[in-house]
């Protein structure tokens, strides 16, 4: 089985967090994809690679490509919402990229609710 990235946030929180409703934890799973007014299941996330796919309006990518596409931010800006809806509570979604030490405590999360907080946008709205 290939292991999940640690820096991206988990596809089953992203894809409840945009009204997905999955049954399983684990696999290949078909759904209603959250993204469009889907009446078949034409979208499909696997879970154990962290990746999802709809194959009627195209929405593709692992998790924080998901967040990137559907609010219109970069991926960097994508952790930092990912941070607010994510199972992984205050635990950071850490870049490879970065020195992969935490964020200062003023920029933490610190509502202690994983699931508080509305989606914010930087551009535009």
């Amino acid at each position: 089985m290939l292991k999940i990235d640690n820096d991206l946030p988990p596809i089953t929180d992203v894809l409840a967090h945009y009204g997905a409703h999955l049954r399983q934890n684990h696999g290949q799973v078909n759904l209603k994809c959250p993204f469009h007014d889907d009446t078949h299941k034409s979208g499909s996330v696997n879970i154990d690679r962290n990746i999802f796919i709809c194959f009627a309006c195209g929405v593709q990518g692992n998790s924080l490509q998901i967040i990137a596409q559907r609010e219109g931010v970069n991926i960097r800006e994508a952790k930092s919402i990912a941070e607010g809806f994510t199972t992984q509570g205050n635990n950071q979604v850490r870049s490879k990229h970065l020195s992969g030490a935490r964020l200062p405590s003023k920029q933490r999360n610190t509502n202690g609710s994983s699931t508080s907080g509305a989606i914010r946008r930087s551009r535009g709205a």
